[in-house]
């Protein structure tokens, strides 16, 4: 915007000047006119000025407001944010304690079904080892009587 005002203000000073040199007037005429076409391109440029000055505080005012605006966009998205955070937060406690709480259910049942079997299987084997014992006894028994009858037989042929 400003070389485009920069140009327009040589542009009429050029335009002036080759005005006043050319025009058929008198020198105080001329300065006379000149006076007054300076005056009004002071006026016009205090003019520009005053609205480049408007302008200027309007674009300050809308980027303090857009500002402002931006500002609090983002201290919402932070809270909006900060919340969905400590609320994801808590849902992951919440999920690895009932983890943690259902793995240690299933470990305690676990350990109760492995001690129950353990002593099942000790009364079973309780009961093999003792039935063995008995059965160990009874051929150890028989076999006693056996060896008794044959050294018997043995001696009742040696003596006959």
């Amino acid at each position: 915007m400003s070389s485009s005002f920069s140009s327009f203000v040589k542009g009429v000073l050029v335009g002036l000047g080759v005005g006043f040199l050319s025009a058929p007037k008198s020198g105080k005429e001329t300065r006379q006119e000149i006076g007054a076409k300076f005056d009004e391109l002071k006026e016009q440029g205090k003019e520009y000025a005053d609205l480049a000055m408007e302008k200027g505080t309007e674009v300050t005012d809308t980027s303090k407001d857009a500002a402002k605006d931006v500002r609090k966009s983002l201290v919402d998205s932070s809270k909006k944010l900060r919340s969905t955070l400590s609320d994801a937060a808590k849902d992951v406690q919440h999920t690895t304690e009932n983890f943690v709480s259902d793995v240690s259910e299933q470990a305690k049942e676990a350990s109760k079904d492995i001690k129950e079997t353990a002593a099942i299987a000790r009364y079973e084997t309780e009961d093999v080892v003792v039935d063995t014992a008995k059965d160990v006894k009874t051929t150890t028994d028989a076999a006693v009587e056996d060896v008794k009858d044959t050294t018997e037989d043995a001696e009742d042929e040696v003596t006959r």
